[in-house]
């Protein structure tokens, strides 16, 4: 791969123009358009002040926007940029405009710099692959075992807006968000030459990519730009099996929630229900969890369970898979996120029985149990991420599992896990910086 140019700025932020991102030694950050294109005139214009009309021109060109988005820009891209103090980088000019200090220009390998990426790190350290036997359920059923992580895991965050669909790309390295951005591309390219438009509309869509899988979630959203009820739904697709996951899409064939009957005395009134999706060789095709949130005395601090259960794919039944309990705390940290969840696993418990129906080795939702096993019997915690939420409904994230929508019950308010998080406030709607 080609040499390509960093700027390094005075606070020791790297900015890669090529890719869009912002490096440290410790993290990759990718900034939206806007930012952007603001960055990249600013620097294109070292020495000379540029006018707020400029940089509203060159960071919104296709609408036009109030000066109070781009003090939310500015704002933002100081913070990125590690200031310590106002004007360290991005010099205001009263009555003017922005200038932008002192930076050096610098030629780096970015195939070396992605081979020493964090992120490359965290993957080997966190994605380490075994085969493993579930005695528990007396069968030697054989698939990968996960090691966790002990920090929450930072991501490259892409965001835009195509037609009236928000589209979310997360990933934990460039490659993954270049492998994402042309998948995109083509189902976009595949459903406007199905239907001569782009038919999806009106939708809030977010993507994942690891090693092991892509997630997909999204849902319909109203006049409010908040999720329609039961539109939401989410994918786990193996990443060999994505161009079915893109048959769907182009062909606009929307998938609602079902609703599931659990026949057990312990599901009865769960605090949430998440259904999911899956796309793969195994025949399993779709799971639920109950998730069973309770405060403790602890302030933010929530004894955690779960139940999970299979679609049996011929009778429409399903059937038990597992239960685990554990620990949530809700860290009081900086985030990428809205929120980050710490769960500390207490104890978990196979009900799953092997069946000559399933190809177990190909499963998603079994290597993804298996995860939750893994972390019980290491007693090693991991991470969840509260990317969107609105009354009742979160959207969460975790590494291994991927994107899953969080319908809570609107029974006990006093015990719902979305009703805890009324209070946040996305990082957009807080006060702008002039």
């Amino acid at each position: 791969m080609p040499n390509t140019e960093q700027i390094r700025f005075q606070t020791d932020v790297c900015y890669i123009e090529s890719q869009g991102i912002l490096k440290t030694p410790e993290s990759t950050l990718k900034l939206n358009l806007s930012e952007q294109y603001i960055l990249s005139y600013l620097i294109d214009n070292y020495g000379n002040p540029v006018t707020k009309d400029e940089l509203l021109k060159v960071g919104w060109p296709d609408r036009i926007v109030t000066e109070a988005s781009l003090f939310q820009v500015i704002r933002a891209l100081r913070v990125k940029l590690n200031e310590k103090k106002k004007g360290d980088v991005i010099e205001t000019l009263p009555r003017v405009g922005y200038q932008i200090r002192e930076f050096t220009r610098e030629t780096i390998n970015f195939q070396e710099e992605a081979n020493l990426s964090p992120f490359k790190k965290i993957g080997k350290k966190t994605a380490i692959v075994s085969a493993i036997g579930l005695a528990a359920v007396g069968a030697g059923i054989g698939w990968m075992k996960y090691v966790p992580s002990h920090t929450p895991t930072n991501y490259i965050i892409e965001k835009d807006r195509i037609g009236s669909n928000d589209i979310t790309i997360v990933t934990a390295n460039a490659d993954d968000l270049a492998d994402l951005r042309s998948k995109v591309k083509e189902l976009i390219k595949g459903q406007t030459k199905k239907y001569g438009k782009l038919v999806t509309q009106n939708e809030r869509v977010y993507l994942l990519k690891t090693d092991e899988f892509y997630s997909a979630a999204w849902c319909a959203v109203d006049a409010n730009d908040q999720c329609i009820k039961n539109t939401d739904f989410s994918y786990k697709i193996a990443t060999d099996e994505w161009d079915k996951f893109a048959n769907i899409v182009i062909n606009n064939q929307k998938v609602y929630h079902e609703t599931p009957v659990i026949q057990t005395e312990y599901a009865r009134e769960p605090t949430a229900v998440v259904y999911t999706s899956y796309i793969d060789k195994s025949g399993i095709r779709s799971k639920v969890m109950h998730y069973f949130m309770t405060p403790t005395d602890n302030k933010g601090v929530f004894d955690y369970s779960l139940m999970s259960f299979i679609k049996d794919p011929d009778s429409g039944n399903f059937r038990a898979l597992a239960i685990s309990a554990s620990k949530a705390y809700v860290e009081n940290r900086e985030s990428q996120f809205l929120q980050t969840i710490k769960i500390e696993p207490e104890m978990f418990h196979w009900a799953y029985q092997p069946s000559p129906d399933y190809d177990e080795k190909e499963s998603l939702a079994l290597k993804h149990t298996c995860h939750f096993e893994c972390q019980s019997s290491d007693k090693r915690s991991y991470y969840n991420y509260v990317v969107y939420k609105q009354p009742n409904l979160l959207l969460m994230l975790n590494e291994f599992t991927g994107f899953f929508w969080n319908s809570t019950s609107q029974g006990d308010p006093s015990i719902s896990y979305s009703d805890y998080f009324s209070g946040l406030v996305p990082d957009e709607n807080k006060k702008n910086d002039k």
